[in-house]
């Protein structure tokens, strides 16, 4: 049996976070949904409407990684201004950073 897990993909930047999420199995990964920016946009409702179209996808994983960005997002809410990519990488160990510089 196949396995696949949802990673969420995030762009760490001092102003905006981007958040997207790929499916993963045996070292491919596949785009499940676009980037969404927030706080520009509500990121979070949007991955989860994305979702909601995609019966061949857990619930559970749905729920997991809904629950991943929902922490980043709040995390990166209170600690946007001082915390280090590096730092935040170890927090959250699950997901896949990109830095980026604007």
């Amino acid at each position: 049996m196949l396995v696949v897990q949802l990673e969420l993909k995030i762009l760490w930047a001092k102003n905006f976070l981007g958040l997207a999420i790929d499916q993963v199995s045996l070292n491919h990964n596949l785009p499940v949904t676009t980037y969404y920016f927030w706080p520009k946009t509500e990121a979070w409702e949007q991955l989860k409407q994305e979702l909601a179209f995609k019966p061949w996808l857990k619930k559970e994983e749905k729920i997991r990684v809904l629950n991943s960005a929902a922490e980043v997002m709040n995390f990166w809410k209170i600690n946007r201004k001082t915390a280090r990519i590096e730092d935040v990488i170890g927090i959250f160990k699950d997901v896949r950073f990109i830095k980026i510089t604007v």
